[in-house]
């Protein structure tokens, strides 16, 4: 990757084990390339801090910018990343582009990163939308009345926060049935217009009663969809969240659908106990479907694969 690329993460001190194997990861597919590596520290205990700052990490706080939602975090520290996010260019300024992973997020395929920078270059927000073939319900609906005349309501992503966000019906209707763009990893430039236009949807959508832990994941989508800035949609392959299938042969994980192709981002969302567990195992079918109890954790996932073959 280019010197002036960033890798930044988060998490508070619960996260600092995901943390650091996320920086591990890196580091063990970069090929001997260095690669940057930032940490928005939302709780992290000063051992924790020392220990990624002596392993070259920016370790950084919130920003003390008079339009950050201050009071919000006093109120709930666990929202840190979520509400710093909008504000990386701030926090990260002497870089070109700044490539941000959640704090459950580790890298098997050093391409992943090469994709997300390569597409942020032309000044367009690279991100993966949920949506595709592994989402069996692509758009979540209530019936109303059984369903008498086809009276329902729309509960997707973007209309629930939105709604709670205070945006307005003309901007719900726009969005209400757009694909949500996943604010767990995305790659932009830091002189891309959408990190301002993010701060505004997200002051706008905090005042007006939203919820912060969605808020950077709302004002990203509206900032696509209805300010209309560019926007580059990457494969699943750069943020693949489930299902999990194992090839053994190698070993890896593997896209669930043929041919099985390595993914590239494997993000843990959802996945609770592994998250706070390295140990914790779940069924992950093989190439001939047959469940191996595996780790889903960087270096965990990878003792277990290869005691199963030896």
């Amino acid at each position: 990757m280019r010197p002036d690329t960033i890798v930044v993460t988060g998490g508070n001190a619960p996260y600092y084990p995901m943390i650091d194997e996320l920086r591990r990861s890196i580091a063990a597919v970069s090929g001997g390339a260095r690669v940057a590596f930032g940490v928005i520290d939302a709780g992290l205990d000063a051992a924790q801090v020392a220990a990624l700052r002596d392993a070259g990490a920016r370790v950084v706080v919130p920003p003390a910018e008079p339009d950050f939602p201050t009071a919000l975090l006093r109120k709930e520290p666990r929202l840190a990343v979520n509400l710093s996010k909008p504000w990386l260019d701030r926090l990260f300024p002497d870089f070109q582009t700044i490539i941000f992973l959640d704090g459950d997020t580790w890298v098997q395929d050093y391409g992943a990163l090469l994709m997300l920078e390569g597409a942020a270059q032309r000044g367009a927000l690279a991100v993966v939308a949920d949506n595709g073939r592994y989402w069996e319900r692509q758009i979540d609906v209530r019936w109303l009345l059984g369903g008498i005349g086809g009276l329902c309501q729309v509960r997707s992503f973007f209309f629930k926060n939105g709604r709670h966000g205070g945006l307005s019906l003309r901007i719900l209707k726009e969005i209400g049935n757009r694909a949500q763009l996943n604010a767990g990893v995305f790659a932009l430039r830091v002189d891309a217009p959408h990190w301002r236009a993010m701060r505004a949807w997200q002051g706008r959508i905090l005042q007006s009663g939203g919820k912060g832990f969605s808020s950077d994941q709302l004002a990203m989508g509206v900032a696509v969809y209805i300010d209309k800035l560019p926007v580059e949609l990457l494969p699943e392959w750069c943020n693949y969240i489930r299902p999990f299938r194992v090839d053994l042969g190698i070993p890896a994980i593997v896209d669930y659908y043929y041919p099985y192709a390595k993914i590239g981002i494997v993000h843990l969302a959802g996945q609770k106990a592994v998250r706070f567990d390295p140990l914790a195992t779940t069924a992950v079918p093989d190439l001939d479907g047959v469940p191996r109890a595996l780790s889903l954790r960087f270096g965990h996932f990878h003792r277990m694969a290869a005691d199963l073959v030896t």
